[in-house]
C-alpha cells in the first residue's frame, strides 16, 4: 500500500514538471506562463520529496527527504497566488509582499525543530512528520492563501464571458481538486488518522489544466492534436486493458469450468472480439464528445474575432481614404468660392460679375452639398425600412425612368425576367442601388451597345445580373471599384459604388463585378430568399 502513495506522489511530480516545461517552452514572454512553470517546478520538488519520505527506511533519510519536500511546499501558496493574479490580471502588491515575507520566514526556520520536530511511524508509513510550533503557521498560511486565491477566481469567474469563462471553470475545478488533494497530507502530521488519499487529486489537477490548454488555449497555449492521435492513444490503452481482461476472464472460466482445450480458448477470444467493435465506436463517440464537441463553437468565435479585427482595419483604412478624398473633392469648389469672394468688394457693382458669382458659387455649393450628402449615406446609412418588394417590378420602374437615356444613346435593352419570390427590403435604398448600377452601365455605352437585365431564382437565393457591352473596366480599377472616392470618371466623386456595396450588404446580399476592357461589364447581385 505504501507503494501506491509513492507512485501517486511521483506521478504528480512527473506531470507537474512536464506541464511546467510545456508552458514555458510554448510562451515564456507572458507572466502567467512563467508563474505557472515556477509553480509546477516547486510542486515537483514537494511531491518528489514526499514520495521519497514514504519509502524512507531510516529517520535520517526521512528527515532529509522531508526537508527537501518542504523546500517546494513552503513556497507553493505564494506561487499559486501569484499565478492567480497573473491569470486574472489582478495585482495586489501588498498581499503578495506579506506572503513573500512570511515565506522567507518559514524558509529560515524550515531546517530547525521549530518546523519539523521529529519523524515517527504513522499509519502504514515508517516515518511521517511531527510538527513543530511554526508548522501550524505554515498550515494556516497554506489554507488561507489558497482560499483567498479560490475566492478571487470565483469572483472573476462570475463576471467573465466567452472562452475566458470556460478557461476559468477548468482552472477552478482543477484547483479545488489539486489543493483539496494536497491538503490531505496534513492530517497525519497532526495525528489525525486519515491517510493522504487525496494525493491523486494533485495529479488530476495537472491533467485538467493540460486539457484546458489543449482544448481552450489556457494561457494562450495552442496545441493542435489530431483526432487520429487521440483515437490512437485511447485505443491503445483500451486494447491493452482489453487483452488483459480477456486473459483474466479466460483464466477464470478455465478454472471454473475445468476446460483446457484450445477451441474453447479461441471461442472465448472470438466472443470478446465481437464485442470490441461496438466498444471501439463508443470510445470514438466519447473522444469526440470530450475533446471536439465545442470545436465548431470555438472556431466560430475565433473567426468572429478575426473578422472584427479585419473590419476594424478596413474602417481605419476607409477613414484615411475618406479624409484624402474629401480634401481633394472639396478643395476645388472652395478654391472657386474663395476666388470670387476675394474680388466681390471690388466688383460688387459689375452686373456680369454678380451673375457669374451667383451661378458659379451656387453650383460649387451644390457640389459640396452633394459630396457631404453622399458621404453621410456612405458613413452612416439610414436604418432599413423593410417591406415586401418585388425585384422585377422595381427594376422595371427604374428602367422606365432611364428610357430617355437608353433611347438617346441607341442602347438595345434586353430584359429576361424569371418568376422570383418577393423579398423583404428597403425599397428606396434598393432603388438607389439599382439606379446607380444601371446608370453606370448606360454611361459606359454612350456610343451604343446592349444592356441585358436578368433575374432568376434558385433554392435559397435570387440572382440579378446586369450586363453591358460598354468600354469595360481594367483589372487595376476593378480591384478598387468599391473603395470610397475611387473613380475612373472625370466628373465622379467615387462614392456611388461604395454606397451600392453598403446597401446590398445591409440586405444580407452579395455583389461582384466581372469586366474586361472594351468588352463590357457584368454586375452580379445575390439576395437570400
Amino acid at each position: 500500500m505504501v507503494y501506491f502513495y509513492f507512485i501517486t506522489a511521483q506521478l504528480t511530480a512527473i506531470l507537474s514538471l512536464a506541464s511546467g516545461i510545456l508552458v514555458i517552452r510554448k510562451n515564456k514572454e507572458e507572466a502567467v506562463n512563467r508563474s505557472w512553470s515556477l509553480l509546477c517546478l516547486f510542486v515537483f520538488i514537494w511531491s518528489f520529496g514526499l514520495g521519497m519520505v514514504f519509502l524512507s527506511q531510516t529517520k535520517t533519510e526521512a528527515f532529509f527527504w522531508s526537508r527537501f519536500s518542504h523546500l517546494g511546499a513552503i513556497i507553493i501558496p505564494v506561487l499559486y497566488l501569484r499565478f492567480t493574479f497573473d491569470l486574472l490580471q489582478v495585482f495586489r502588491k501588498q498581499v503578495l509582499y506579506i506572503c513573500y515575507l512570511l515565506t522567507i520566514f518559514l524558509y529560515s526556520i524550515s531546517l530547525s525543530s521549530l518546523f519539523i520536530k521529529d519523524m515517527v511511524p504513522r499509519y502504514i508509513f515508517h516515518y511521517y512528520n511531527v510538527p513543530g510550533p511554526c508548522f501550524i503557521i505554515f498550515t494556516l498560511f497554506f489554507l488561507l492563501t489558497n482560499l483567498y486565491s479560490i475566492g478571487l477566481l470565483i469572483k472573476v469567474l462570475l463576471k467573465s464571458k466567452g472562452i475566458f469563462r470556460i478557461q476559468l471553470n477548468y482552472v477552478l475545478i482543477g484547483s479545488l481538486i489539486g489543493l483539496g488533494g494536497g491538503s490531505t497530507t496534513f492530517f497525519l502530521v497532526f495525528n489525525i488518522p486519515i491517510p493522504p488519499f487525496g494525493l491523486l487529486g494533485t495529479a488530476i489537477y495537472t491533467l485538467i489544466y493540460t486539457y484546458a490548454m489543449v482544448k481552450y488555449r489556457l494561457m494562450d497555449i495552442s496545441i493542435v492534436i489530431r483526432k487520429t492521435a487521440i483515437y490512437s492513444i485511447v485505443a491503445t490503452i483500451i486494447t491493452l486493458a482489453y487483452f488483459i481482461l480477456i486473459y483474466v476472464t479466460e483464466t477464470i472460466f478455465r478454472g471454473f469450468m475445468g476446460y483446457k482445450s484450445i477451441p474453447w480458448t479461441l471461442g472465448v477470444i472470438v466472443l470478446f472480439t465481437l464485442i470490441f467493435q461496438p466498444l471501439k465506436d463508443a470510445v470514438q463517440i466519447f473522444v469526440d464528445k470530450i475533446f471536439f464537441k465545442d470545436s465548431r463553437v470555438l472556431l466560430q468565435e475565433e473567426l468572429k474575432r478575426t473578422q472584427e479585427e479585419l473590419r476594424r482595419a478596413e474602417r481605419l483604412k476607409a477613414v484615411g481614404t475618406l479624409a484624402a478624398g474629401m480634401a481633394h473633392e472639396i478643395k476645388n469648389p472652395l478654391t472657386s468660392i474663395k476666388t470670387f469672394t476675394e474680388h466681390l468688394r471690388q466688383k460688387k457693382d459689375d452686373p456680369e460679375f454678380i451673375n457669374k458669382f451667383e451661378r458659379i458659387v451656387g453650383s460649387e455649393v451644390d457640389k459640396i452639398n452633394k459630396i457631404v450628402r453622399q458621404l453621410l449615406d456612405f458613413a452612416k446609412p439610414a436604418p432599413l425600412k423593410l417591406e415586401i418588394c418585388n425585384v422585377n417590378s422595381l427594376l422595371e420602374d427604374i428602367l422606365s425612368l432611364l428610357s430617355n437615356d437608353i433611347l438617346r444613346y441607341r442602347i438595345e435593352l434586353n430584359k429576361e425576367y424569371s418568376e422570383i419570390p418577393n423579398v423583404h427590403a428597403d425599397i428606396n435604398q434598393l432603388k438607389q442601388a439599382f439606379l446607380n448600377i444601371l446608370l453606370n452601365a448606360i454611361e459606359a455605352m454612350k456610343d451604343g451597345g446592349k444592356l441585358t437585365v436578368i433575374t432568376e431564382a434558385e433554392t435559397n437565393e435570387i440572382k440579378i445580373n446586369v450586363i453591358d457591352t460598354g468600354k469595360g473596366i481594367s483589372q487595376k480599377d476593378l480591384d478598387h471599384i468599391f473603395d470610397p472616392f475611387y473613380t475612373t470618371k472625370s466628373t465622379g466623386i467615387g462614392l456611388g459604388m461604395s454606397i451600392v456595396y453598403g446597401i446590398i450588404k445591409a440586405h444580407n446580399g452579395n455583389i461582384t463585378l466581372e469586366s474586361e476592357e472594351n468588352k463590357g461589364t457584368v454586375v452580379k447581385i445575390r439576395f437570400p430568399v
